[in-house]
């Protein structure tokens, strides 16, 4: 058994990808292979005021967890709003992006990758 907790885990390095302007999103690895995870590895992403994914794909599905503030998922099928407590599924290969909708509070979540993808793309500001 492994137990950590998010106040003692350090956000990750923000992407080199990132523009200097930009409001880095914070990534915080919670659980994962370094741990001894076998299968899965656990995220907590904090996007600040007008933070957003990059609209993209992956080979692997993801679950999402909505911890707190509000925001919105896009799909090929459109936009969906989410809020504190919502749950979703994105299927392998299903084009997504994130975006905090609000104008006042962080988007919080909590997310699940397959072990062996550490990627995150995100335009802010």
């Amino acid at each position: 058994m492994y137990i950590t907790n998010l106040q003692k885990t350090k956000p990750a390095a923000t992407p080199d990808s990132l523009a200097t302007d930009q409001i880095p999103v914070s990534v915080q690895w919670l659980l994962g292979e370094p741990e001894g995870a076998p299968n899965f590895e656990l995220r907590y992403i904090t996007f600040p005021v007008g933070a957003a994914t990059v609209y993209h794909e992956h080979a692997w599905e993801h679950e999402v967890f909505v911890v707190k503030g509000s925001g919105k998922i896009k799909t090929e099928a459109g936009e969906q709003a989410v809020t504190a407590n919502d749950a979703v599924l994105l299927l392998p290969n299903e084009g997504h992006q994130l975006i905090n909708t609000s104008t006042d509070e962080t988007f919080d979540i909590i997310c699940v990758v397959p072990k062996g993808t550490r990627t995150f793309s995100c335009q802010c500001g």
